[in-house]
């Protein structure tokens, strides 16, 4: 009989003792959350409602938006794109609301990046670092008051115009993100000819390359974040011909020699570390690319716009290996897991209720 007693309460033991490693290893979870291009509309859609909830459901996060927070219509709307951004009139203050308003009650971290809009596109650093402060000031000033989050002050990183690198280490130090302002390099080598790198372009990257190489020396996780993709497919990444009228423009298309330039050195870099993850928007797609050096390339550029692309033209946009995805004319975002014994990779597209577990 006290034989039988305690086995019981052994077996309770263990039980008790799995219980605990299991909350404990819930709670050690941590997820990444990526939504870009997200300022098309002055209200709150289905996609970022559906990103509100996940949020809400998942407080030991991080929300990274992805630039392009605004958009707004060149020649009273005359030309059908948006080649400006934040202005500070009612209409701009209610599409970067229309993000802002999915925030409250969150309680984990918040960042936004710049991306060509927020510039207005201009390829001049002093006229576009107003524009971009404009709307910094705008996004910090309103997240500041929010109670919830885990970081009210510094939620617009790179600040102030400069490229970066900036980066945060969260969930106990395990994870590194790394932000950068890749139109400002972008708008750096724009009128130079010569492909030679200035002094402030040499510390750029060499930058890049330190930090990256400390957060692996200890184990982190990492991911780059910024506007432009590196690795992508479609209109704007110079696969598809879609040739822009304007030159501030062309200066984000990927073909473009400021663009290339950029790439071509932060890829140099990337596949130099196995399992880092590069996070972009700028191609209003959903994509997802494991490369050959098993480096991550995740373009959520879908928060309120979508690329567009014809049935005839989607066959020749997916990509080779079944493991990756190219989605066209859907919106939605990612969502990166950590903390299980493999990293997860999730999108959510169509109406935002749909989920898709890539590896």
């Amino acid at each position: 009989m006290g034989y039988s007693r305690q086995v019981r309460y052994s077996l309770l033991f263990i039980l008790s003792l799995f219980l605990c490693v299991q909350i404990l290893a819930q709670d050690s979870v941590f997820k990444v959350f990526l939504v870009g291009d997200a300022g098309e509309d002055a209200y709150t859609g289905e996609t970022l409602k559906n990103l509100g909830k996940e949020l809400a459901a998942n407080p030991n996060s991080v929300v990274i938006f992805l630039g392009d927070n605004s958009y707004k219509s060149d020649l009273g709307g005359v030309i059908p794109y948006g080649f400006k951004g934040f202005d500070s009139s009612d209409l701009t203050q209610k599409k970067v609301r229309s993000q802002l308003d999915i925030l409250e009650g969150y309680k984990g971290h918040v960042y936004f990046i710049p991306g060509n809009h927020d510039w207005w596109n201009i390829t001049d650093y002093e006229k576009g670092k107003g524009k971009l402060k404009m709307e910094q000031s705008f996004i910090e000033a309103n997240l500041a008051q929010n109670k919830s989050i885990a970081n009210p002050g510094q939620t617009f990183l790179p600040r102030d115009g400069e490229p970066g690198p900036v980066w945060v280490d969260l969930n106990n130090n395990s994870i590194r993100i790394i932000f950068l302002d890749s139109y400002r390099l972008i708008i750096d080598e724009f009128k130079k000819k010569d492909t030679a790198e200035t002094p402030s372009e040499k510390k750029f990257y060499a930058t890049l390359d330190s930090v990256i190489a400390d957060a692996f020396q200890h184990d982190k996780k990492v991911i780059v974040a910024a506007h432009h993709p590196v690795y992508a497919k479609g209109p704007n990444s110079g696969i598809l011909k879609n040739p822009n009228l304007f030159g501030r423009i062309k200066a984000s298309n990927s073909n473009f020699p400021s663009n290339h330039r950029m790439a071509e050195r932060i890829l140099g870099i990337l596949t130099k570390y196995p399992g880092i993850y590069y996070a972009s928007g700028h191609i209003h797609s959903l994509q997802y690319y494991l490369s050959p050096e098993k480096v991550h390339y995740i373009i959520s550029g879908a928060g309120s716009k979508t690329a567009h692309v014809s049935e005839k033209e989607i066959p020749h946009l997916q990509p080779a290996n079944s493991t990756d995805l190219a989605l066209w004319n859907l919106k939605g975002f990612f969502e990166i897991e950590f903390g299980g014994e493999t990293d997860k990779i999730f999108t959510y597209y169509d109406d935002g209720t749909k989920k898709r577990e890539l590896q």
